[in-house]
C-alpha cells in the first residue's frame, strides 16, 4: 500500500524544503529552526510569524519533538520508496533532457527530433541546478529588497514616532506658555480690580457722606418750615369788632408765655437759616480712574517677563562695521556712505564686505529681534560666528559661520538662500529667530509671521546678529536697515 504523500505538510514555508529541526511558534505555524533565526536576525524589537504575520514581542520558540519525529519517519520512508520517474506522453520515454527555447522537459528521442534540432538541450539535472541557482540568486535579490523595505518601514515609523514627540512637545510648550500668560493676566486683572475698589469705595463714602449732611441739612430746614407754619397760623390776622381791634391773637407772636415754650428769637433766627452745600461732587469717575489707558500698556510691557523670547532690543557695534557704513547716534540704524570714513584700525572690523555686527551676543537658549527693510532692493541679514574671517573676500555660508539670507541678485553665488526674490510681496520688516539648543535660524515677513527659511545646524560660540545694508545701487538703496525695539 503506498503511503501518502506528506511532502506538502512537512515542508518548512521559508526554506521550501523538508523540515529540519522544526520548532513551532505561538501562532502554532512550523518553521526550521535556522530559517526563523535568519528570518529574525536583523529585525530589531518586535517580530513577527513570516506566516501569518502575528506579531510577537518576545522571541519565543519551541521545539516541535512530534513532528521532528515524523519528519524523521517520512524521510526513512522516502529513501525505501523507489523514485518517481516522469515519462514523455508521446515516446514513453522517461523525461532526461530539458529545452530551453521551450523552457520544458523532454525525452532523449524528443530532443533527436526535428522539432527540437535547433534548440538548445540540456541533460534535466543540469537545467534544474542552473535554474535552482537562478531562483536562489533571485530569492537573495527579493530578500535584499524585503531588507530595505523593511529598513523604510522602520524608517518611516521611527519618522512618525519622532514627529508626534514633537507635536507632543511643542503641544506642552503651548500649553506652558500660555498657562504662564494667563496666569499672569489673571493676576494682573485681580489686582486691578481691587485697586479700582479701593479707590471707588473711598469715592463712595466721600459721596455717601456728603448725602448724610445734606439729608440732616433738610431735615433741620423741614423742622424750621414746620415750626414757622405752625406759628403763623395760629397768630391769624387783627379783627375789627364793633369798632375795636382784637390784637390779642397777635401779641401771642411776640410774648413769652409763662411756660417758656415759645420764643420769636429764636423763630427768626431759625428762619433765616442757609443750606450749606456739602461738596461739588461728581457723578464721574476721575481721570485718574476712567482715563487710564497706560495701565494697559504698562501690563502688555510688564507681560514680557513671561513671554519666552522676549523680543530683543539691539544695538550696532561701531567698532565692527565697515569704513563706508554710516552708523546712527543710538546705535540702531546702518546706511551706506559714499565715501570712506577715516576709522581707527580694529581686528573685528570687515575690511571688504559691508557688514557690521551687533553688540549684543549670544551663546544659550531662544531669542527673536525684528529688522526694518523698508523699500530696500538690497540687503543682507541673518546670524554669524564671532570667529568669522572679517578681512578680505568671504564666501557667506553655513560652512564659514554665515546663516545669512539676502536680497541680492547675486544669491547663489554667495551661497545665501535665494527666498526673497521668489516672493510675490517683499518683505519690509524681518523678524529672526534664533534657538542655539535647537540648532535653528529661522527667518519670518514680521509684518504676518509667514516663515521665509530655515538654517539647521549645530552651534558652538558666541553668535552675533549681522547686517548689511549694501551699497547704495545708484542711490535706489539709500535707506537704512533700522533694528526695530523690541
Amino acid at each position: 500500500m503506498a503511503s501518502p504523500d506528506l511532502t506538502q505538510e512537512l515542508t518548512c514555508p521559508i526554506c521550501l524544503e523538508i523540515f529540519t529541526h522544526p520548532v513551532s511558534l505561538e501562532c502554532g505555524h512550523h518553521f526550521c529552526s535556522s530559517c526563523i533565526s535568519r528570518s529574525w536576525q536583523k529585525v530589531p524589537g518586535d517580530v513577527s510569524c513570516p506566516k501569518c504575520r502575528q506579531v510577537f514581542t518576545q522571541r519565543n520558540v519551541r521545539a516541535a519533538r512530534t513532528l521532528s519525529n515524523v519528519v524523521d519517519k517520512f524521510r526513512e520512508v522516502k529513501v525505501t520508496q523507489p523514485q518517481e520517474e516522469f515519462y514523455c506522453q508521446e515516446h514513453e520515454e522517461k523525461l532526461k533532457l530539458f529545452c530551453e527555447y521551450e523552457h520544458k522537459a523532454i525525452c532523449v528521442v524528443c530532443g533527436m527530433s526535428r522539432a527540437h534540432k535547433t534548440h538548445s538541450v540540456i541533460p534535466i539535472k543540469e537545467a534544474a541546478q542552473i535554474y535552482k541557482n537562478k531562483l536562489e540568486t533571485s530569492l537573495e535579490t527579493l530578500q535584499k529588497q524585503m531588507d530595505l523595505s523593511l529598513h523604510s518601514k522602520r524608517e518611516r515609523e521611527d519618522g512618525i514616532f519622532h514627529m508626534k514627540a514633537e507635536v507632543d512637545r511643542l503641544r506642552n510648550e503651548i500649553n506652558s506658555e500660555f498657562e504662564k500668560m494667563h496666569k499672569f493676566l489673571f493676576e494682573k486683572e485681580e489686582l486691578m480690580k481691587a485697586e479700582l475698589e479701593r479707590k471707588c469705595n473711598k469715592i463712595f463714602e466721600e459721596m455717601e457722606n456728603n448725602l448724610t449732611k445734606t439729608m440732616d441739612e433738610m431735615s433741620s430746614l423741614e423742622g424750621a418750615i414746620r415750626d414757622l407754619n405752625a406759628q403763623l397760623d395760629n397768630s391769624g390776622d387783627a379783627v375789627e369788632e364793633d369798632g375795636v381791634i382784637d390784637r390779642v391773637k397777635g401779641c401771642r407772636l411776640i410774648e413769652n408765655n409763662e411756660e417758656g415754650k415759645f420764643d420769636i428769637q429764636d423763630l427768626l433766627k431759625r428762619s433765616q437759616m442757609e443750606f450749606h452745600k456739602p461738596g461739588t461732587g461728581s457723578t464721574q469717575l476721575p481721570v485718574a480712574i476712567a482715563g487710564e489707558p497706560f495701565k494697559y500698556i504698562k501690563v502688555w510691557r510688564e507681560m514680557r517677563a513671561v513671554i519666552s523670547p522676549v523680543p530683543a532690543s539691539l544695538t550696532l557695534d561701531p567698532e565692527t562695521a565697515n569704513n563706508r557704513l554710516i552708523i546712527s547716534q543710538d546705535l540702531t540704524s546702518v546706511t551706506y556712505g559714499n565715501e570712506q570714513q577715516d576709522l581707527p584700525e580694529h581686528p573685528g572690523r570687515f575690511d571688504k564686505c559691508f557688514y557690521v555686527l551687533s553688540s549684543q551676543s549670544f551663546t544659550s537658549g531662544r531669542h527673536y529681534w525684528e529688522v526694518g527693510l523698508g523699500n530696500k532692493p538690497l540687503w543682507g541679514v541673518g546670524v554669524c560666528r564671532e570667529s568669522v574671517n572679517r578681512k578680505g573676500d568671504i564666501t557667506r555660508s553655513p560652512e564659514n559661520g554665515f546663516w545669512v539670507i539676502a536680497r541680492h541678485p547675486d544669491c547663489k553665488s554667495l551661497k545665501i538662500p535665494d527666498v526673497i526674490f521668489q516672493r510675490r510681496v517683499k518683505p519690509r520688516k524681518l523678524g529672526i529667530y534664533l534657538d542655539y539648543e535647537g540648532g535653528q535660524v529661522s527667518f519670518y515677513d514680521a509684518e504676518d509671521m509667514s516663515h521665509l527659511y530655515t538654517f539647521t545646524d549645530t552651534f558652538t560660540g558666541k553668535l552675533y546678529p549681522i547686517f548689511n545694508p549694501c551699497n547704495n545701487n545708484s542711490g535706489n538703496n539709500s535707506e537704512p536697515l533700522t533694528l526695530l525695539s523690541g
